[in-house]
């Protein structure tokens, strides 16, 4: 019986990605919170990097609702260097939970690379300070063009610049 190595790396064998990762908003309640996170057509104001984010069908707010999300382009560099392609996807809302906190939405399209993608994004109360914390969990094919590593500290980056914004947005609210 011949043997064989595998030439991939272990994150390309793998089937499915999944993890979580998460902010504190130190002095932000949940409840303050939530509303902005829940607000599914609204990402462009929380996440860094997205431009647009616009309802293409269903009511915002209801499972079935699909928003499209796309980053402009950076500008032609020096000469030789082409404009980059405009990064978007379409992404659905599959449950929204006010009760709970927490919404899932499956990428639906795009040309980032992703394959099947499901994410969860709850906003915890902290039960040992004042604030509260977001979490947001996937689960996905590998991606093209990205190693399982990169799509965490990805994702672990902008579940901070959320966290940031939507605490800001929260204090505003306040006042």
């Amino acid at each position: 019986m011949e043997e064989t190595s595998s030439t991939q790396a272990p994150e390309q064998q793998a089937q499915e990605w999944n993890g979580a990762v998460e902010a504190l908003l130190p002095s932000t309640p949940a409840a303050a919170a939530w509303p902005h996170l829940a607000s599914f057509c609204a990402l462009h104001r929380y996440l860094s990097g997205v431009d647009v984010c616009e309802r293409v069908a269903g009511e915002d707010g209801q499972p079935g609702c699909v928003r499209y999300v796309a980053s402009h382009p950076a500008p032609a560099g020096e000469e030789g260097q082409e404009q980059l392609q405009v990064k978007w996807a379409h992404e659905e809302l599959l449950e929204l939970d006010d009760a709970a906190r927490t919404l899932s939405y499956a990428v639906v399209g795009g040309n980032m690379g992703f394959g099947r993608y499901v994410a969860t994004m709850t906003v915890a109360e902290e039960t040992e300070a004042a604030g509260c914390r977001i979490v947001w969990e996937f689960e996905c094919e590998p991606v093209q063009g990205w190693s399982r590593d990169g799509l965490v500290g990805y994702l672990d980056h902008a579940v901070k610049g959320m966290a940031a914004r939507i605490e800001e947005a929260a204090t505003a609210d306040e006042s």
